[in-house]
């Protein structure tokens, strides 16, 4: 299993973008950009005016799919899809965790990288959202041609 997780883990660090599926009044979909921390949590950052995040308060379930858009039609395939929950992150120490990751791997060529969490959290406008898998499916063909994928549950 530990095997497992490491592969995870460094199949999430070649990927920047995910779709969250939630289910508030209505099912939805958002392509979010995220990073993660080494126990397979997700963190995105969104205005908590968003459907994805008004659905998340009203119900913390979510679906997740990674996979990179380029790859081939033929093996060796890779991508994950998982379920779990999604969380507002509201502790100081996680937020700037989170703005350190968000400025090194989202955005480390752009002007206006995330700065000042204190201020951030104060603000209110947006919000880091922290998902926390329960169930993750890992496709990786090329490892495993017959089974096609392992899962791991947490």
């Amino acid at each position: 299993m530990e095997n497992l997780k490491e592969l995870i883990k460094n199949y999430l660090s070649t990927q920047r973008l995910m779709s969250v599926a939630t289910y508030g009044e209505t099912p939805w979909i958002a392509n979010l950009y995220f990073v993660h921390d080494t126990d397979l949590n997700l963190y995105f950052l969104s205005k908590k005016t968003r459907e994805h995040c008004v659905a998340i308060d009203t119900n913390p379930l979510v679906a997740v799919a990674i996979a990179d858009s380029h790859q081939p039609l033929k093996p060796p395939q890779l991508g994950i899809q998982l379920n779990g929950t999604a969380q507002a992150v509201t502790l100081l120490d996680q937020v700037k965790w989170m703005f350190s990751m968000w400025n090194k791997l989202i955005a480390p060529d752009i002007a206006e990288q995330l700065k000042n969490p204190k201020q951030f959290l104060e603000t209110g406008a947006a919000q880091i959202y922290r998902i926390t898998p329960k169930r993750i499916k890992f496709f990786n063909t090329g490892l495993w041609p017959k089974e096609q994928c392992q899962i791991l549950n947490l």
